[in-house]
């Protein structure tokens, strides 16, 4: 019961880094066109939120493999042990790595101001290694064309387009709510102090 919690929590979380990634783009493109500091804030903003996101996900990653390999039978385990410490032992690392290297990157001035790597690290939040092995293999050229269709698994081009704004509306809700949690906070202590 507790993995599957954790798993899907873990899968919440990685709807944020994607949502992340895709409100970077909007937030780099709406500011060619215009300079508010609304705009300079709501960055900021997010970037200390996933921040804070990167940490609750690879704590939660950690916890959801800690509780897959206790919950498992013995076959399970020595499984979950060749993949983690095996020949592709890396397939197993490298992504939770990145994203928590990339969040926690992210907290530096000089690199939340660098535009270009701010669109290398939203385009690695958008696309997992998992996505861009998917993505390979279907313009491999052993792949048939002919079982392509737009619409068998339901997914239509509006589903996506709605998806992506739900996404990006839900993670600035949360972002939102971070906000005033920190300003709060912020006013507690300074409260405090004085």
């Amino acid at each position: 019961m507790i993995e599957k919690l954790l798993f899907n929590f873990e899968f919440l979380l990685v709807d944020f880094l994607t949502a992340y990634g895709f409100t970077t783009i909007l937030l780099l493109i709406l500011s060619i066109f215009t300079k508010k500091l609304f705009l300079k804030e709501v960055d900021d903003q997010s970037n200390r939120f996933i921040a804070l996101i990167g940490i609750i996900y690879i704590i939660v990653w950690i916890a959801a493999t800690f509780a897959e390999f206790n919950s498992s039978d013995e076959e399970s385990r020595t499984y979950l042990l060749r993949i983690m410490f095996g020949a592709y032992w890396f397939g197993f690392w490298l992504q939770p790595l990145l994203w928590f290297s990339i969040t926690q990157l992210l907290r530096l001035e000089k690199i939340r101001r660098n535009i270009l790597l701010r669109l290398i690290f939203s385009f690695l939040l958008i696309l997992s290694i998992e996505r861009m092995v998917i993505i390979l293999t279907s313009f491999h050229r052993d792949y048939l064309p002919s079982s392509w269709t737009m619409h068998s698994s339901g997914i239509y081009p509006s589903n996506i387009f709605l998806e992506l704004v739900m996404k990006i509306s839900i993670f600035l809700l949360f972002v939102g709510i971070f906000t005033m949690i920190s300003r709060k906070v912020k006013k507690l202590n300074q409260s405090r102090i004085q």
